[in-house]
This record gives C-alpha cells, sequence and structure tokens, in this order.
C-alpha cells in the first residue's frame, strides 16, 4: 500500500498529468473571470459567459485539480469530474429546460461554447480516469 500511495505522488501518470492540466487551466480561467465579471452580471471570457458563481465553481475544480495531481488522488478526481461535466455539458446542449431566467439551473451563465469545452474536457478527463490504471504490475521472475 505505501509503494501504491508513493508511486501515485512521484510517478506522472496520465492521469496526474490531466488532473494537473486541468486543474492549471481551471483555476486561470477562475481568476480570469473575477477581471470580466466579479458579480452576478454576465461578463465574457474569451467567447465563455462568466459570473461570480461560474468564477468559483471554475476555481475550486481547478484547487480540487491541482490538490488531487499531487496527494494521490488524481485518478478519482478525472472519474468524478469527467462524470459531473460530461453530465452538465450535455444536460445544457440538449436540454434547455434546464434554463431558468437566462442561467443554468438558474444559478450561473453559460452559453453553448461553455457546454462544448464542458463535454470536450468531460470527456477527456473519463477517458483517461476510467481507461488508465496508476498503477503498475510487476514480475518477480521468468514465469515457468
Amino acid at each position: 500500500m505505501v509503494e501504491r500511495e508513493r508511486r501515485e505522488t512521484e510517478a506522472w501518470t496520465p492521469n496526474r498529468i490531466v488532473a494537473l492540466a486541468i486543474g492549471i487551466v481551471f483555476t486561470l480561467i477562475g481568476l480570469a473571470g473575477f477581471l470580466v465579471a466579479p458579480g452576478m452580471a454576465r461578463g465574457n471570457l474569451l467567447g465563455f459567459d462568466v459570473d461570480l458563481v461560474h468564477n468559483l465553481v471554475h476555481l475550486i475544480t481547478g484547487l480540487l485539480g491541482l490538490a488531487a495531481a499531487y496527494t494521490g488522488w488524481a485518478r478519482r478526481y478525472n472519474q468524478i469530474f469527467g462524470i459531473i461535466y460530461l453530465i452538465i455539458g450535455l444536460a445544457g446542449l440538449v436540454y434547455p429546460g434546464l434554463y431558468f431566467n437566462g442561467r443554468l439551473l438558474g444559478l450561473m451563465h453559460v452559453n453553448a461554447l461553455g457546454h462544448v469545452l464542458h463535454l470536450v474536457v468531460g470527456i477527456i478527463a473519463t477517458a483517461v480516469g476510467f481507461s488508465r490504471a496508476d498503477y503498475s504490475v510487476r514480475s518477480t521472475g521468468p514465469v515457468r
């Protein structure tokens, strides 16, 4: 168990790299979003609709990704994050009834470009999280 934990926090596995990349990007997006939309009014960040709640969600998601990349939880983070963002992306694109007062679930501004990004990132995180194990099998000698 100790060997597995050490390997997960020392080796740069695909899960760890994806969690770190998502963590960095979403943390930066969350922080940049506060510059263009510090309140609940809709702002535009490179074509994406953002507001206070959306910025907080990105910031929390990013910080959790950074923490997961350095604590051995990268695979689980990618699995959970990927599923949540797949659901958000699909729900926003497929079912417009989830919008109240122009906000997704009545909470935050999101446009179609944001939903496509959520789908793409969700697909990548889910694919890596569920297909790539963070451990390796070592042989102790020749098979007889």
